[in-house]
This record gives structure tokens, C-alpha cells and sequence, in this order.
């Protein structure tokens, strides 16, 4: 029954992405912007961000705006596999499940039942926030991954200092992947320090250490590249978290969730229980189980990591914790166990109508392609293009246009010198839009110079699809 029952959530995950993957999720710009730099590994052994050349320093000869790990890791499958967008995401699909394989089988280790760890196991596969966010060609999967591998190192039952030392590789190698996941460290050094105590934390920390050094080497000769492709990022991020309220950060939490207002509910009812939960156990004992303390360590450490952080990508992280809380509830003797079930059925019933608004409804496929046709006609006298487009057309565009130039978005929150990239801007015959609010400044200043033809239209789906993005094309007269 165990078998069968694992057999069905996996072959519904795997069912939901095969129908979507090409079309949905929407393709959006931070693919192509991690795309860029992994096809040019794949082709030349060099990370390089073709598609923001001369509106970023040194982009055209070094990567250094993000941590290298998931870049590399993109470059490797792209030199084994097709060079595609969907070699990524199939890559990345793959991933998701082996991560999610991989909680599974540690909730084992903390003696979990088997059917509170299946219980954890549907609630990440079945919730489409995980399709939404975690199959596209970005690094959460990734970083996910090696984070669950370095708590396995942690929980190894056979103590030496190899365990504590790998685990802090896997650990820093996600942080490689995306900086999110040094956030999680205090999870992996609770399981290091109550597996192999005080004396092997050293290794813990040495294993931690050395992949960074290897970055701080790639990075030492162009130093200030660095400072001023991270240094951006930072600053961008740090101005977001000051502008967005407790409300936005609830919006931007709730996003990718299947009925987001119940799932919240269901979300903050979850933690009152396990709070209540936890009060009575340490009442009754003095103590907490270890799986109880994971669970919290676990907790405080995404919800805090999404607190000072102000975008929907890394929510994914939350659904693990959260998952692990579900399995802890199901073991209770009481109505309380009956929660789980509910929070699997709502993220099913999410699936299916997902499904039904975009493909029995609509032809997403259809919808897409008429799309992106319309762009390529759009565009059909340019010769250099600016993109800031969802859904993304730049790999339709190049399948049908490779001598075109494209360049992708640099957000205008970027505090970056006009001057660094004016003349690229001026280059540009056509420029793509979704958002007329989120255009970098100088680029509105210039479009108010010139003569340009000026072209707008929404994708017609209704307003819960995930194509529902308007679109707004500038061409030179």
C-alpha cells in the first residue's frame, strides 16, 4: 500500500509537468538572465552575460552578480544536453523531485511514520507554488538540493569528521547557488552539533569555508566588476526591503500558492496548532523531540530569511519547513490530523484547476505562440531589441531571428551611472514592455526623444491565467 500510494504522488508530479512545462510556468527574464551566462560557459568555458553587454560592467567577460555554483552546474547539463530553456527546466524537474525524495527519506531518519512522511512528500509535489517557482530555469531547486544534502552529512549515523565536513560543503555550495541558502545554515550546524557534538564543528565550519575561497579566487581579479554587478543587487535588495510593508511581503508570500487566502489560513492555523503542541510537549517533558526542533529551527530560519528578503522565488524554501509541520501534525491523536489531508486536497484541487483554466479553457500553447508571433511582427524591421517582457519572447524570437540583438532588462532600481549604459540604450531600434512602471528611467527619458511607433496589447486569457500580462512595443519610425 506504502509502494502504491508512493507510486501515485510521484507519477501526478511528474503528469502535471509533463502536460505544462513547455508553456508554463511563464518564461520570465531571469531565465534568460541565468541562461546567458551557462550557454556561454557551455561554449566557451567562460561565464559571460552576453544579453546585458554594455549596460553592466564587465558583463561581457564575467559573471560576477551572482554566486557561480547553479550558473556552472546550467553550463554542464547544456554541454551534455540540448540548448534549450527546457533542458533547464527538465533539469530542474528532476531536481525538484530528488529533493523532494531526498525530505522524504530524511523524515525517516527522525522516525516520522511512513504515512506522516508521504503526507510531507505529496504536500511539496502536489502544491503548484513548487511548479510555479521551482521548476523554472533558476537556482531554488538547486540550492534545495545540495541544502538537503548537507542534512543528511549532518544526521549521518557514523560519527567521524568526514560527515560534519561534507556537510558544510553541500551547505556553502548552496549558498554558491543562491546567497538564500547560508540562511539555513543554523539547521544543518543544530543536526552537526547534536550528531557530532562541539569538537567537529570545526570540520563543519572548514568544509563551509572552502568553496567560498574558491569564489573569493575567481573573483579576486576583478574586483571591482564585483563590487559593482553584487554591490548593485545588494543595494537593490536593501531598498526593496525598506519599501515594501508587512502586507506587501504577506502579497508576495501568498503569490505562488494554489488559493492563496485559504492556503494562508490553512498556513496560520498550522503554526497555532504546532505552537500549542510544542507548549504541551515541553510542559509534559521538559524537552522537545528532535523532530520538533528541527521543524522550529527550520521555521524561524525561512520565515526569516523571507522577511528580509522581498521576492516570490524564495517562498519556494518555505514549503519544507512547512511540509515537515503537516507530518508532525498527522502523528497527533485528535481532530488536528485531519489538517494535512485538508492541505494536500486544497493543493490538488489548486492542479486541477489549474489544469482547467489553461487548457480546457483556453489553449495556453495556442495563446503563447499567437503571442510571441505577434512580438516577432512587431519587431519585424529591427535590428537590436530591448526586453522587459513577460512571458519572455527572447528564445521564440532567436529560434526565429538568430541575427538579432537582443538585450534583456536591467531593473531600475539598479543604482548604476546612466552613463554606464546610455550608449547601449541608444543602440536599440525597438524596445518590449509589460509594465510601463517598471522602466528603468533613463530609458523612459529617451523614449520621450526621437520618433517612435508605439504598439500595446493585452494577451487575451481571463484574469487568473498565468499568460494574463500586457504588452507594449516601442519601434523607431
Amino acid at each position: 500500500m506504502a509502494y502504491a500510494s508512493f507510486f501515485i504522488i510521484s507519477i501526478l508530479y511528474c503528469l502535471q509537468v509533463g502536460i505544462n512545462i513547455g508553456v508554463l510556468p511563464v518564461v520570465w527574464p531571469d531565465e534568460v538572465l541565468f541562461y546567458s551566462p551557462a550557454i556561454s560557459f557551455a561554449n566557451t568555458g567562460h561565464l559571460k552575460t552576453e544579453v546585458l553587454s554594455g549596460l553592466i560592467p564587465g558583463m561581457e567577460s564575467k559573471t560576477l552578480w551572482m554566486p557561480p555554483f547553479y550558473l556552472l552546474f546550467s553550463g554542464f547539463t547544456l554541454t551534455i544536453f540540448p540548448d534549450s530553456i527546457l533542458t533547464l527546466r527538465i533539469a530542474n524537474v528532476c531536481i525538484v523531485y530528488l529533493t523532494a525524495f531526498g525530505f522524504y527519506r530524511l523524515l525517516k531518519r527522525f522516525f516520522i511514520p511512513e504515512f506522516g512522511a508521504q503526507i510531507a512528500f505529496a504536500s511539496l509535489l502536489w502544491e503548484p507554488l513548487l511548479f510555479r517557482f521551482g521548476t523554472v530555469a533558476r537556482m531554488e531547486a538547486l540550492t534545495a538540493f545540495l541544502f538537503i544534502l548537507s542534512l543528511f552529512f549532518a544526521t549521518n549515523k557514523k560519527v567521524n569528521k568526514w560527515n560534519p565536513f561534507f556537510a558544510g560543503v553541500l551547505l556553502s555550495l548552496s549558498a554558491l547557488s543562491h546567497p538564500i541558502g547560508a540562511s539555513f545554515g543554523l539547521v544543518t550546524l543544530f543536526l552537526v552539533y547534536q550528531n557530532f557534538k562541539l569538537k567537529n564543528i570545526v570540520w563543519f565550519l572548514l568544509g563551509g569555508i572552502f568553496p567560498i575561497l574558491c569564489w573569493m579566487v575567481y573573483i579576486h581579479p576583478n574586483w571591482d566588476w564585483f563590487q559593482i554587478q553584487f554591490g548593485a543587487q545588494l543595494t537593490r535588495k536593501q531598498n526593496l526591503l525598506n519599501t515594501f510593508t508587512i502586507i506587501d511581503k504577506i502579497k508576495i508570500f501568498s503569490f505562488g500558492f494554489g488559493f492563496p487566502k485559504i492556503r494562508i489560513l490553512i498556513i496560520l492555523i498550522q503554526l497555532f496548532l504546532l505552537s500549542f503542541f510544542t507548549y504541551k510537549q515541553i510542559r509534559n517533558n521538559g524537552t522537545l523531540l528532535n523532530s520538533w526542533l528541527l521543524f522550529w529551527i527550520w521555521t524561524i530560519s525561512v520565515f526569516a530569511a523571507l522577511y528580509t528578503s522581498s521576492e516570490g522565488w524564495y517562498v519556494y524554501h518555505s514549503l519544507f519547513p512547512l511540509s515537515l509541520g503537516m507530518a508532525l501534525l498527522v502523528q497527533e491523536r485528535t481532530f488536528v490530523n485531519r489538517l494535512p489531508v485538508i492541505g494536500i486536497s486544497l493543493s490538488l484541487f489548486a492542479l486541477v484547476s489549474m489544469h482547467h483554466i489553461h487548457w480546457s479553457k483556453t489553449n495556453s500553447l495556442e495563446i503563447q505562440t499567437s503571442h510571441f508571433q505577434h512580438i516577432q511582427r512587431s519587431l519585424s524591421q529591427s535590428n537590436a531589441v530591448y526586453l522587459q517582457s513577460l512571458p519572455d519572447p527572447y528564445f521564440y524570437l532567436k529560434s526565429k531571428r538568430p541575427d538579432l540583438d537582443i538585450l534583456e532588462f536591467i531593473p531600475g532600481e539598479l543604482e548604476i551611472p546612466s552613463e554606464t549604459y546610455i550608449n547601449t540604450i541608444r543602440s536599440r531600434d525597438s524596445f518590449v514592455f509589460y509594465d510601463e512602471t517598471l522602466i528603468n528611467e533613463t530609458i523612459k527619458d529617451y523614449l520621450k526623444q526621437g520618433s517612435w511607433i508605439r504598439e500595446e496589447w493585452e494577451i487575451p486569457v481571463p484574469s487568473n491565467h498565468w499568460l494574463h500580462y500586457k504588452t507594449i512595443v516601442y519601434t523607431k519610425k
